[in-house]
């Protein structure tokens, strides 16, 4: 249990070491099969230096019904961006639920959230997901691309 944990984060760290070190988070594109997945907020609580934000919405590629949580922490001295943890849940039609990690860093832009995240799932598919949380319209879309 303890190799899972320094796996999950040793993951997070490398994708925060590899996005600081190439100068820019915008240069950072991901290619090959993905898939989109769009939620609507359900609630937002705000913290001092973090805020919680649930989320639930329908996604293909079999996984269903999902329900998001996500707990972003500030990290910068101006506020507009920090890291995340977080957790999903989902069931499909016929009652198979699942769960997933999520982890990964944001940045503020006016209204809009950018997220950059690793997801791991119980059944051990692990995916990457590039995702935007409109704050104003209460949404957030991600393009998301499985792991091989």
């Amino acid at each position: 249990m303890k190799f899972n944990v320094l796996k999950k984060l040793g993951l997070s760290h490398l994708l925060v070491i590899f996005l600081t070190l190439s100068g820019s988070i915008a240069a950072f594109e991901v290619e090959g099969d993905n898939f989109e997945a769009n939620f609507t907020i359900s609630s937002w609580t705000a913290y001092e230096g973090k805020s919680v934000i649930t989320s639930e919405g329908l996604v293909g590629e079999g996984y269903g019904k999902v329900y998001l949580t996500h707990t972003f922490n500030v990290t910068s001295s101006d506020g507009m961006s920090g890291d995340f943890v977080g957790q999903a849940r989902t069931i499909d039609k016929g009652g198979e639920m699942r769960f997933a990690s999520l982890q990964g860093i944001w940045k503020r832009e006016g209204t809009i959230v950018i997220m950059y995240t690793l997801d791991s799932v119980t059944n051990g598919v692990m995916n990457y997901a590039k995702g935007s949380v409109d704050l104003y319209a209460g949404t957030l879309k991600f393009s998301v691309y499985p792991i091989e």
